[in-house]
């Protein structure tokens, strides 16, 4: 019972550290060639008190599904706010580009 226990505790901890992106802005424009391939078109947004599109037109974002990279969310770590949004604004701006010139 107790390696069940211990088992499905790491198989929570993988699935929902993979669902989490690196933050690191070196992957953002591979996760967005990946997502356009795949379909899945999202704008990262961030901003505490009010939130925006990273990098792109509020009018162009507010159509596709919104990502999170440090909404509402009040963190004394910089750092990492600094990291979420330049992989935004590197993520965005590949997606922005593929559908600006798709249409």
């Amino acid at each position: 019972m107790t390696i069940v226990h211990v088992l499905g505790s790491a198989l929570v901890v993988v699935c929902c550290s993979a669902a989490e992106p690196t933050w690191n802005p070196a992957d953002a424009v591979q996760k967005a060639v990946h997502d356009i391939h795949t379909g899945h078109i999202k704008f990262y947004w961030a901003g505490s008190i009010e939130s925006r599109p990273v990098g792109v037109p509020f009018e162009v974002a507010k159509n596709y599904p919104m990502a999170n990279a440090g909404i509402g969310c009040v963190t004394n770590d910089i750092p990492l706010r600094e990291r979420q949004e330049e992989y935004a604004r590197r993520y965005n701006a590949k997606i922005y580009a593929y559908i600006t010139q798709k249409h």
